[in-house]
């Protein structure tokens, strides 16, 4: 049975300048190693997956700098905006080799649907009525069975401090998905960490960071012990969905504890 494979890589926060480090971290140089023990460990996929916040203070550069490290592994990349991300220098920077920005994609026996969640100047999400419209529109002409990506979170994770920060209105982005069967579950970021509920017959999912990580049903901010990670999917002709968090095998720095610089 034809077996579709794809990464999800989340919340790079890549910074401005190659070696510079935020919270004691240098996050560019986890995500090269995420991505080499991804590769490493599940051989090819036939799509990455990237949900939002990829650049920390962005900058041409930053984005450059991640389009170098996706096209050495010369596999189509759909890159979403989180709530630290420039959108038009994305259109930019990471429209380039096989990377896209493009919001939708069909393959033989499956379709993934990429939508915008950023709020300009808020933390929090929001779908504006186009993301909704496209959205809607898509699954109603395309029947395959859909995976759904966006970077902020539509369900509570437990953690009330990152709870304030989900899509405002993602009842309405719930209310379009339970609509249409095709749907099979809705993955995002921005949690920085694993989350995995459902919602009716979707599952609702989210991935480790590349980078640090928050703690799981923390009140307010404080960072986790767990090394960076990723999640696989692999997507079933017959439209089933089986999908499972890895973690690298790496020790982190000492973690500063400073949300001003986050």
């Amino acid at each position: 049975m034809a077996v579709l494979k794809i990464l999800q890589l989340t919340d790079l926060h890549i910074l401005p300048h190659a070696g510079d480090t935020l919270l004691g971290v240098d996050t560019e140089y986890y995500f090269a190693q995420v991505l080499n023990a991804a590769f490493a460990q599940h051989g090819a996929f036939d799509l990455l997956l990237l949900t939002g916040d990829l650049g920390q203070d962005p900058a041409p550069d930053s984005y450059q700098r991640i389009a170098r490290h996706l096209n050495r592994y010369a596999t189509p990349c759909l890159c979403l905006p989180g709530n630290h991300d420039d959108w038009s220098l994305m259109q930019i920077e990471l429209n380039v080799g096989k990377s896209s920005c493009r919001k939708h994609w069909v393959f033989p026996d499956w379709q993934i649907i990429g939508l915008n969640s950023q709020k300009p100047g808020c933390p929090g999400g929001y779908l504006t009525g186009e993301e909704l419209d496209f959205l809607d529109r898509t699954l109603a002409t395309c029947a395959l069975p859909a995976l759904l990506a966006v970077h902020h979170h539509c369900l509570a994770s437990g953690s009330p401090w990152m709870d304030s920060m989900m899509i405002e209105n993602g009842e309405e982005l719930l209310r379009i998905a339970e609509k249409y069967p095709q749907v099979k579950a809705i993955t995002c970021g921005h949690l920085h960490q694993e989350m995995e509920k459902r919602h009716r017959s979707i599952q609702i999912i989210s991935a480790p960071a590349s980078c640090f990580q928050f703690k799981p049903g923390a009140t307010e901010f404080e960072l986790d012990i767990r090394p960076p990670g990723y999640r696989v999917f692999e997507l079933y002709s017959d439209g089933r969905l089986i999908t499972a968090c890895y973690r690298i095998d790496a020790e982190q720095p000492e973690l500063r504890l400073d949300l001003n610089s986050y």
